[in-house]
């Protein structure tokens, strides 16, 4: 294990409370001017009117931004709560040291030059870790943009956001570990009105780190949606389990992460690791843990409003109104490009939008107002009412565009009728005014000023709430079986071995899918086939480390009779001498008839443990991957969803006449062999491709198995 793992500290919850939560701050380095990077903070707190005592350590002055300033920590003669720091880099570890001799329980470091600089840096970095874990205090960063609780005016940043915008509280919280990010989330936020519960930057993570954030978040009354910004992640475990908690607390998880790098070529010995890639990992923990990734600040936050204004839906199901028939169309290509329904209204709506509605106005869905609700304000409130009321739809789609003489009648008409119907409703409103956008947002109405986006937030917002619901059916982790490990290394060393010897081992563990087979000696003549076979069979070269026996003429199909067979060793014992390859043996396997071949791939990360790859098999794998991963444990129906959900589905469910596979009996094949993974650990690593399967049939035609040696 490297020396950063190894310092992985133990912050959790209470820790990240114990600097959110403080109620006394020493600032060290504390600046007079509020413009310098050691001023903004004792600055924003003194006008946010931070409800806790605030202490300027500086010992070149005696009063700081018009507070008594202190020579010390040490100094101040009473307990503080959390310190900032904001000195360079070679004084940080003294500066914390003594904060701990004075009792100082939590700091925030501003200062840079450690890890990301270079050996020195990291050096420097790891110090402050295991202080941390010594001492058992909390260190927040370094190289960090800080923290704010907006409810009680603790602003631990320097934050550029904060200039001239005011801050106001919300229910939204963000954790980042790009300061950059982080500042840019809190403007656009603010500008838009939406305020925050919580903003964290957590820099290089020396304590600290985005899991720990997570998890406050989760337990957090002030906070409804939380928003992650990540580049990597130093304790799996901790991370899945701070989702998990926040799934279970019914706070929506949006993330980005940045950084879509391939795996290595050493990544895995065969071509499951190169085909899911790191990306791949980090996508599967945050979707089955129940965090949506999205792309962008923006669509993070379009599709936060909608949860903090109570507008998502409990369906699919779409009524769009409009006073453009264009936009009406143009909203329901969207719907159906997220999969939204839109269900026609019932008789009785028919006929009630028939009465409030013009003769030449089809009460369809979509409903086209036309612009005679210009001449006709009332015939607005009408409609909305009679829409918002049918059973048949879960949300309300309105569109508007400009119509500035009547934007009252629009306001008035959509916040009467939100207050009276349980029913969410979204505006589009191009051209709106601004003061139409806050009255409608005041009453708890999201308003978006173009179709795409709006559309986009509802079916992300949909596909969050079903990603929350799946987490809490995943199994719990279960300890080493589940830990990441370091395979390959040279404490660690692996081997790769041949196909027979793989399967035969996986055929001891209690592997039941395993045609019947004989390893053959090349050297010794082959009279007949021997039993238990019959015809037909397939001949496969056999050597540790040829991982693609066919890509080198290593394999022969369809052998039909001795003659075929014997024919088939002499080209293989050929084809070894050419090739320099140091074969043991010939395999000869039972050909077994199949509809479909899968790829399946387990192998334990470095990072993220146990992964289970499934996808399309067959030689065209790397030619158009068609793969889903997965982290373990999982359950017989997460691995139904995983099949289910490739590209090539339809070819399993029986296109076009085919014989269908029996998805729920193959996943229950695939469970059991992903137990067997999990329950031994001395196996790295298990690629099948492929594994052929007929109905509820299946067979590992051929196998990569890797163990520690």
């Amino acid at each position: 294990m490297m020396m950063e793992q190894l310092l992985l500290s133990r912050a959790s919850a209470a820790s990240a409370a114990s600097i959110l939560e403080a109620r006394s701050v020493a600032i060290v380095g504390a600046s007079a001017d509020p413009t310098k990077i050691a001023g903004r903070p004792l600055a924003y707190m003194l006008s946010r009117r931070f409800k806790g005592k605030l202490f300027p350590v500086n010992p070149k002055r005696e009063e700081v931004q018009g507070l008594k300033s202190y020579p010390s920590l040490s100094a101040i003669g009473e307990p503080v709560d959390l310190a900032i720091v904001g000195t360079p880099a070679s004084l940080v570890e003294g500066v914390i040291q003594e904060g701990i001799n004075a009792g100082v329980k939590g700091f925030v470091v501003f200062s840079s030059g450690f890890s990301e600089t270079g050996a020195d840096g990291a050096a420097l970095q790891q110090r402050l870790a295991r202080l941390a874990r010594d001492h058992g205090v909390t260190i927040l960063g370094p190289n960090c943009l800080g923290v704010a609780n907006s409810s009680t005016g603790l602003i631990a940043s320097f934050t550029t956001a904060l200039e001239e915008t005011p801050m106001r509280s919300g229910n939204f919280a963000f954790v980042s570990q790009s300061g950059a990010l982080g500042a840019y989330w809190m403007d656009i936020c603010l500008r838009a009105g939406l305020g925050f519960s919580k903003w964290i930057t957590t820099g290089n993570e020396c304590d600290l780190d985005a899991a720990a954030a997570i998890a406050y978040l989760a337990d957090d009354p002030e906070t409804r949606v939380i928003g992650v910004y990540i580049e990597d992640i130093r304790d799996a475990a901790a991370f899945r389990a701070a989702l998990k908690r926040a799934a279970a607390a019914g706070k929506p998880v949006l993330a980005i992460k940045a950084g879509r790098s391939s795996a290595g070529a050493a990544a895995a010995a065969s071509h499951t690791g190169a085909l899911t890639g790191d990306d791949a990992l980090y996508d599967a923990c945050l979707r089955q843990h129940g965090a949506l990734r999205v792309d962008s600040l923006s669509s993070m936050i379009d599709i936060a409003r909608l949860y903090l204004f109570d507008s998502v839906p409990q369906g699919n199901r779409v009524a769009i109104m409009s006073v453009s028939g264009g936009a009406g169309v143009l909203i329901a290509d969207e719907s159906e490009h997220w999969k939204l329904e839109l269900p026609d209204f019932s008789p009785a709506t028919h006929e009630a939008l028939g009465q409030a509605l013009p003769s030449f106005v089809s009460a369809a869905n979509p409903l086209d107002l036309t612009g005679n609700v210009v001449q006709n304000t009332r015939s607005i409130s009408l409609a909305l009412e009679t829409v918002a009321t049918d059973p048949g739809n879960d949300v309300i789609v309105l569109f508007v565009g400009l119509m500035h003489s009547i934007a009252s009648a629009f306001t008035e008409a959509l916040s009467r009728v939100r207050e009276k119907v349980n029913r969410p409703i979204i505006v589009i409103w191009i051209g709106a005014k601004e003061e139409s956008l806050a009255e409608l947002e005041q009453a708890s109405i999201p308003v978006f000023r173009d179709i795409p986006p709006a559309m986009a937030a509802l079916g992300q917002s949909l596909r969050l709430s079903d990603l929350r619901e799946r987490a809490l059916t995943l199994p719990e982790a279960r300890g080493d079986a589940d830990a990441p490990v370091e395979s390959g290394s040279e404490a660690s060393p692996t081997v790769c071995l041949s196909e027979w010897h793989g399967k035969e081992l996986l055929r001891g563990l209690g592997v039941g899918m395993i045609p019947k087979g004989v390893l053959v000696d090349m050297d010794k003549a082959v009279g007949g086939l021997p039993g238990p076979l019959s015809y037909p069979v397939v001949a496969k070269l056999q050597a540790d480390d040829l991982l693609h026996k066919s890509d080198i003429g290593g394999v022969i199909l369809h052998i039909g009779d001795d003659e075929q067979l014997a024919g088939a060793i002499a080209t293989l014992k050929q084809v070894a001498g050419g090739r320099q390859v140091r074969a043991h043996g010939i395999l000869l396997e039972s050909m077994q008839a199949f509809d479909q071949e899968l790829l399946l791939g387990l192998r334990r990360d470095a990072r993220f443990g146990p992964t289970l790859t499934l996808g399309r098999g067959g030689v065209e794998v790397e030619l158009d991957a068609d793969v889903v991963t997965r982290l373990l444990p999982l359950r017989e129906h997460h691995i139904e969803d995983m099949l289910n959900s490739l590209r090539s589905a339809r070819l399993l469910q029986g296109f076009r006449g085919g014989k269908p596979v029996d998805i729920s009996t193959v996943s229950a094949h695939i469970a059991r062999l992903c137990e067997i993974f999990l329950t031994h650990p001395d196996l790295t690593e298990i690629e099948i491709n492929p594994l052929a399967v007929s109905g509820g049939n299946a067979w590992i035609l051929d196998a990569v198995v890797r163990k520690f040696s």
